[in-house]
C-alpha cells in the first residue's frame, strides 16, 4: 500500500483559506451497509504510555492519538493534508482575515449524552491560554486571539489582533466537555484518565502499563465506525511488537529497516500481512543550547561545524537502508516543498574542521581532543531511551565527532525526563523529534520565536531578530506566495545559524494484518487523519 498523491498539498496549505467561506458536505453516504460490515477488534500498539488523556495538556504522540479518536475538533486534515470540517460544519472569514466565525453541527453530543455547544469551545480555548496548564502543543495558535465570542449555542466567533493566516490549524484540537471539567480541578480531574469527548470512539478502560481500550461510538455524527473495538496495547520495543504481530496478537507493527528487509519480500509473511510505507511528517533534530550559558554552542560557527560533521545522508543510506529522507530544510515537503535555490549544509568533515579551528577549538596533539582556553570539547547529548533510531543515530554521530577531536557523551532518558530537561533548558545538546501540524507556522513559531524561550518549545534558547520578524510577517501574510517566500527566508537563515540541526524524516515501515481493510496512510500516520480509522473494516472470518 502507498500513500495517496500529495499533489496540490503545498498550494492548499499555503492558500488563504480564511478568505473564503467553507461549507461541509453532509456525513458520507455509505450506500447499502450490510450488518456484516460492522464488528470486530482492531489492535494497534502504542510504543509508550500516555502521561495524560486530557485533550489540552497532552503532549506526547500516544496521548494525541487517543485524544483524536475519543475527542473531535472543529476542523481536521484528510489523507492529503487538506483541511476538512468536523465539529464545525462551516466557517467564514471577515474583516480582512481578523475574524473567523465557525458554525457548529447540529445534534452533536458528548459520549455522556450532553449536547456540544459553543460554550464547550470557549471553555477549551480558555484552558489552553491559561498558562498554568502548560498547553504547549496548542498555545502557539491561540496567542494571536484578541477575544472569543459565543453569540449562540452553535456559533463561535474568534477575533484576532491581526489577520492571522494559520488560524484554522489551531482548531485541529479536540474539544473538552465543559459540564464535566468545570466541576473538578482541571489538572487532576478523573477525566484526564477516562476522557469523554464527541469523537468516533468512546473510552472504555486504561490498564496502566498494559493497554487502553476504546469502543465504537454508534451515534457518531459522521457515521458509526465499522470496527467495534479499538485496543491499544503498550509494547515498548519494535522487536516485541513484531513478535506479537507474528503471533496474531496485534494487527499492526512498525518495522525497523532490518526487519523490513527480512520480511517485506517473504511470501509466507506477505500472505498474512500487507506492507505499508510512507514518509512521516515526524522529523528528528538536535537542539544545540544556543544561549550564552553554553560554552560550546552559543557560537553559530560551531553549530554549523557540527552540522557539517554529521553524515546524515550516509545514516539514511546505510542504517535506514535508504528508507528515509534527509531534512535539509525544517519543512516537510508536504508542508513546503524544498527551495530549488537553497544550498544546504552537507557532510564535509574538512570544512567542519576548518570552522572548529576558526572558532578557536583546536586539536590538542596530547589528548586528541579539541580545546579552547584549556577547556576540552566534551559535551553530553540527551536522547530518548525508548527509541532505536535515537540510539543508532547518536552512536554514529559519536564516532563522526570523535574523528574530529570531539568527545560526545550520550545520556539516555525516558520521555518525561527528556521533556523536563528540554523545557528547562538543562542540557548542552538534545536529540528529539516532533510532528508539526499542517501549517508552516507550526514548525517555526514554537521552535524559533524568541517569545517561546522558557514557557514554549524554543528548547535551544534561540533568539534572532530577523527570524522573529519574518515569523510575524508569515503569520500575517494572507497571500500564499508572500507566505511561501517568507518561510523560505526563515529556512535559509536557520540553515546559516543552525540552532537546530534537522536530521531526517523517517519512512514509516509497517506490516498490517490482511484481515484489516480500508486503511489509507498519510504523512500524519495510519489512523489519525480524518476519516482514518472510521472507515477501517475487519474482514470477517468464514462462519464468524
Amino acid at each position: 500500500m502507498r500513500p495517496r498523491s500529495l499533489r496540490g498539498v503545498a498550494v492548499t496549505l499555503l492558500a488563504a483559506a480564511l478568505l473564503s467561506a467553507c461549507t461541509s458536505s453532509p456525513p458520507e453516504d455509505r450506500g447499502a451497509v450490510a450488518p456484516s460490515d460492522y464488528g470486530g477488534r482492531f489492535v494497534y500498539p502504542l510504543r509508550t504510555e500516555p502521561a495524560t488523556l486530557n485533550f489540552v495538556t497532552a503532549s506526547d504522540q500516544p496521548a494525541d492519538l487517543v485524544s483524536r479518536l475519543v475527542g473531535d475538533s472543529l476542523v481536521d486534515r484528510d489523507v492529503d493534508m487538506n483541511i476538512v470540517p468536523r465539529l464545525a460544519e462551516s466557517w467564514e472569514s471577515s474583516d480582512s482575515g481578523r475574524v473567523l466565525t465557525f458554525h457548529l453541527r447540529a445534534g452533536v453530543r458528548f459520549h455522556d449524552g450532553q449536547p456540544l455547544t459553543s460554550a464547550d469551545v470557549k471553555y477549551t480555548y480558555e484552558r489552553v491560554i491559561d498558562r498554568k496548564n502548560h498547553a504547549l502543543g496548542h498555545l502557539d495558535g491561540f496567542l494571536p486571539v484578541e477575544r472569543l465570542e459565543t453569540p449562540d449555542d452553535r456559533t463561535v466567533r474568534v477575533v484576532y489582533r491581526f489577520p492571522y493566516a494559520p488560524a484554522l490549524s489551531a482548531w485541529e484540537m479536540p474539544i473538552l466537555p465543559r459540564h464535566l471539567y468545570e466541576k473538578e480541578d482541571f489538572l487532576t480531574s478523573r477525566f484526564n484518565r477516562a476522557p469523554i469527548g464527541t469523537g468516533p470512539f468512546r473510552f472504555v478502560s486504561w490498564e496502566p502499563g498494559r493497554r487502553i481500550v476504546l469502543a465504537s461510538n454508534r451515534e457518531y455524527w459522521g457515521g458509526r465506525p465499522y470496527v467495534d473495538t479499538l485496543e491499544l496495547p503498550i509494547i515498548p520495543t519494535q522487536e516485541t511488537t513484531l513478535m506479537a504481530l507474528l503471533a496474531g496478537e496485534i494487527d499492526y507493527a512498525s518495522l525497523t529497516p532490518v526487519q523490513w528487509d527480512a520480511y517485506s519480500r517473504d511470501p509466507a509473511f506477505t500472505r498474512r500481512f500487507a506492507t505499508v510505507s510512507y514518509l512521516s511528517l515526524f522529523f528528528y533534530y538536535i537542539a544545540w543550547r544556543a544561549d550564552g550559558s553554553n560554552p560550546f554552542f552559543s557560537d553559530p560557527e560551531v553549530r554549523r561545524a557540527m552540522a557539517l560533521a554529521l553524515d546524515r545522508e550516509e545514516y539514511v543510506r546505510a542504517v535506514l537502508h535508504g528508507l528515509g529522507q534527509v531534512s535539509f530544510s525544517l519543512f516537510h515537503p508536504a508542508i513546503l516543498p524544498p527551495d530549488p535555490d537553497s544550498r544546504p549544509l552537507r557532510h564535509d568533515p574538512r570544512a567542519a574542521a576548518a570552522l572548529f579551528d576558526h572558532a578557536g577549538w583546536r586539536l590538542d596533539p596530547k589528548t586528541g581532543l579539541r580545546s579552547k582556553n584549556g577547556r576540552p570539547f566534551r559535551f553530553t547529548l540527551l536522547i530518548f531511551s525508548g527509541g532505536e533510531d535515537h540510539a543508532q543515530f547518536s552512536q554514529v554521530a559519536q564516532e563522526s565527532l570523535r574523528a574530529l577531536g570531539i568527545d560526545m557523551r550520550i545520556e539516555r532518558l525516558d520521555w518525561p525526563g527528556l521533556w523536563a530537561r528540554l523545557k528547562t533548558g538543562d542540557f548542552e545538546a538534545a536529540l528529539s523529534g516532533t510532528v508539526p501540524a499542517g501549517d508552516p507556522d507550526d514548525v517555526v513559531y514554537g521552535m524559533l520565536h524568541s517569545s517561546q524561550i522558557g514557557d514554549g518549545r524554543n528548547y535551544a534558547g534561540f533568539h534572532d531578530q530577523e527570524i522573529d520578524a519574518w515569523i510575524e510577517e508569515g503569520r500575517r501574510a494572507i497571500d500564499p506566495q508572500a507566505r511561501s517566500a517568507c518561510y523560505r527566508r526563515i529556512a535559509k537563515r536557520v540553515e546559516e545559524l543552525q540552532p537546530y540541526t534537522y536530521l531526517f524524516f523517517p519512512k514509516v515501515l509497517a506490516a498490517l494484518s490482511r484481515r484489516v481493510m480500508g486503511v489509507e496512510p498519510s504523512p500524519r500516520g495510519l489512523i489519525v487523519q480524518y476519516p482514518g480509522v472510521i472507515r477501517l473494516k475487519i474482514r470477517q472470518q468464514p462462519g464468524g
